[in-house]
């Protein structure tokens, strides 16, 4: 089982809910099965009628904590009151619908007993090590090695224990208007206080259904791209690496633009939503269009050509199909 040799639970699960009690459950599920148990998970609902309640108290655990937020709060303070209602000296945040692996606080545990105070401890995949490999990151080295997706191509906060000191020094979760990247954002910025210690490992994934976020409401997307590199460059200007950290940041944008616009695409076009794929094509254009996109204007071009043609063939291929 395992525990932290102190009062209070080791680390907190900050969840955000409004009405999806169904994912919350089955998330919730995959908290109560770590093998490490010394844990608190703190849930704050959106819905002013708290249809999350029922769920949260069902569990019929002392660690598991329902707050009812009495409105809407929209994602970001939501969570970020989580964080404000929880009590331990760690943080793992987590949506109500990402799972997270068995062992997940027992292997962070495990590092954070060998390696003390740094602000973060993470499984990310990594491309410069071997699976399972330990890396220790120091602060001025963190925002380029991991926003670089060269050398880091998958990043979750749910597959990160962050110190809750470190996130309220940068402000929590960043507030600007759109969740897109405020993740990213929270854990390049994070794990620059005091550093981090990287397992090449994830311990949680995206769970990927009709109802997520990230299929609808595209502004959002434009507001995301703009405010990240906004809040970015102004967290590092006063770094010694301000140049390094700059580029890190944009090309960190513009492969989260290239993959998110084109996961649309491709989502609309084979659900034949017409409407839908021509405003992911409109939110597309608002974006390149800032100037810090400038470099990835002939990338977006190239790759929708690309898809363009790729859509063509499997017309073709259907149209032969349908009549052999």
């Amino acid at each position: 089982m395992g525990n932290s040799s102190d009062n209070k639970a080791w680390v907190s699960f900050c969840i955000s809910t409004y009405k999806r009690p169904a994912f919350l459950k089955s998330a919730l599920e995959t908290i109560s099965r770590q093998t490490f148990r010394d844990f608190e998970v703190v849930v704050s609902d959106n819905d002013p009628e708290g249809s999350a309640g029922p769920v949260v108290k069902g569990f019929n655990d002392p660690r598991f904590k329902y707050f009812c937020n009495g409105e809407n709060l929209g994602m970001i303070q939501s969570f970020n009151k989580s964080i404000e209602r929880s009590s331990s000296e760690y943080i793992t945040m987590i949506t109500d619908d990402d799972p997270v692996e068995e062992k997940f606080l027992e292997e962070m545990f495990a590092l954070y007993n060998q390696y003390k105070d740094y602000s973060i401890y993470c499984g990310f995949s990594r491309t410069n090590t071997t699976a399972g490999a330990v890396e220790i990151i120091e602060k001025d080295d963190f925002i380029t090695e991991i926003l670089d997706v060269k050398k880091t191509t998958s990043i979750l906060w749910s597959s990160a224990v962050m110190k809750k000191q470190a996130v309220n020094a940068i402000g929590k979760l960043p507030d600007y208007g759109s969740p897109h990247l405020s993740d990213h954002a929270m854990i390049a910025m994070t794990g620059s206080i005091s550093g981090g210690i990287v397992i090449n490992k994830m311990y949680s994934y995206v769970n990927i259904h009709d109802n997520n976020f990230s299929k609808f409401n595209f502004r959002y997307y434009t507001i995301g791209c703009r405010a990240f590199y906004e809040i970015m460059t102004s967290f590092c200007e006063k770094h010694i690496r301000f140049k390094e950290e700059k580029d890190v940041v944009i090309k960190h944008i513009g492969n989260w633009f290239i993959v998110s616009l084109f996961n649309l695409k491709r989502y609309y076009t084979v659900n034949k939503n017409k409407e839908m794929t021509d405003q992911v094509t409109a939110c597309a254009r608002q974006i390149i269009a800032y100037p810090f996109m400038r470099r990835y204007i002939p990338i977006y071009f190239a790759k929708g050509a690309v898809f363009y043609i790729k859509k063509k063939l499997r017309l073709l291929r259907y149209g032969y199909n349908a009549h052999t």
